[in-house]
């Protein structure tokens, strides 16, 4: 299409042929050999058409101008705040737009332009940032989707905070490795309140069963998640489980006799508020005076620290190559620990260790029976 025939279009009533000129003047500024006169005068019929009455047209601006450098930013930065079919190649691909021009295009657009943004990619924290606190659920989720966007934890927890109890993101984030600990534990403890509250199952089972399920099943989730937390990150799940009244005695007993003691190293060390080192060579080393006394410190409740002990030098034995011994062995000795003086008052201390006893001997029997098949 040559310059004149272009302007005969550009006078043209149908929008059709305005935008067939449109597309073709947009794509003459952005060629690098374009002459700059020639550039100049298409930059300013641009300017006029990014005002078109017809979407189509205006629309045919933006998918030609979007991935350029060369494009005029003022024509950009207007056709950005366009209806959303008009802006979307420009909101997704002009390198143009700066993170504040995105920031400030996120609070100012509706949900379809902010879910266009969030796909972006290469999108930077600050921005990640700004969807988070402003977005709607629909830019929330595409940005969760988003595995080119760099979203900081404290990104994260408003994303959670926000819309956690949505079930397409939690789905979502649940998957992703890069979710905080204390996100991750968050958005469990949102799936079994959803469980403990639904009206389906308390009418299939009551709702005490229900409840005592949703807890089993919270505190074995919880397990998992302390299994696949990072050392690194093993303060901030003591610290989310504190704030959510997770730190139960249930559970200080389920991950002694799981063996998870690094994590009952942090666990002990923030609730007394003595170093991890100093918790982790009385732990690993230290006379059982020493240890309860940890223990008093931290406030633990003082029947179940004779089973802790006794949880304790089985593990300690395991890790000096003394002795062969896993979840079954650590439990019963915490049940040898109460003693048979105390097993009438320690009842559901027993009965918690019996059934951690039984979960650990049915995976251990469904591991065999794979391993077989």
């Amino acid at each position: 299409m040559t310059t004149a025939i272009a302007e005969t279009y550009l006078r043209s009533t149908r929008a059709s042929e305005r935008a067939t000129a449109a597309e073709y003047l947009a794509n003459t500024v952005v060629a690098a050999e374009t002459p700059r006169e020639d550039r100049h005068a298409a930059i300013s019929a641009l300017t006029l058409l990014a005002e078109d009455p017809s979407p189509n047209v205006r629309g045919a601006i933006a998918s030609a101008l979007a991935g350029s450098r060369r494009a005029p930013l003022h024509i950009v930065l207007h056709l950005a705040k366009d209806q959303p079919s008009v802006a979307a190649p420009i909101l997704l691909r002009s390198p143009l737009l700066t993170e504040n021009d995105l920031v400030e295009l996120v609070v100012m657009l509706d949900a379809r332009g902010q879910a266009v943004i969030a796909r972006r990619a290469a999108l930077a924290p600050g921005l990640a940032a700004a969807l988070c606190a402003f977005g709607s659920r629909e830019a929330v989720i595409e940005l969760a989707r988003n595995d080119d966007a760099e979203i900081l934890p404290s990104a994260f927890r408003q994303m959670v905070e926000r819309f956690g109890t949505e079930a397409e993101l939690r789905e979502i984030l649940i998957r992703q490795a890069r979710l905080p600990v204390d996100c991750r534990h968050r958005l469990l403890a949102s799936i079994g309140d959803v469980l403990s509250q639904s009206t389906f199952v308390k009418a299939v089972i009551g709702s005490d069963r229900a409840a005592r399920v949703t807890r089993d099943a919270m505190a074995r989730s919880t397990i998992a998640l302390v299994e696949g937390t990072r050392p690194a990150d093993m303060s901030d799940l003591v610290s989310r489980l504190r704030e959510a009244g997770h730190l139960t005695t249930a559970f200080v007993l389920r991950c002694m006799a799981l063996g998870k003691m690094e994590f009952f190293v942090h666990l002990v060390a923030h609730l007394a508020a003595v170093p991890q080192e100093r918790v982790r060579t009385i732990l690993v080393s230290g006379r059982d005076l020493a240890i309860t006394a940890l223990f008093d410190k931290a406030r633990l409740a003082a029947p179940i620290h004779r089973p802790l002990v006794g949880a304790i030098h089985v593990w300690r034995g395991v890790a000096r190559g003394d002795r062969i011994a896993g979840v079954r062995e650590a439990s019963q000795a915490m049940i040898d620990a109460i003693g048979d003086e105390n097993a009438s008052q320690a009842g559901p201390i027993v009965s918690l260790l019996r059934q951690v006893q039984a979960d650990a001997m049915r995976s251990a029997a469904t591991e065999t029976v794979r391993i077989a098949a």
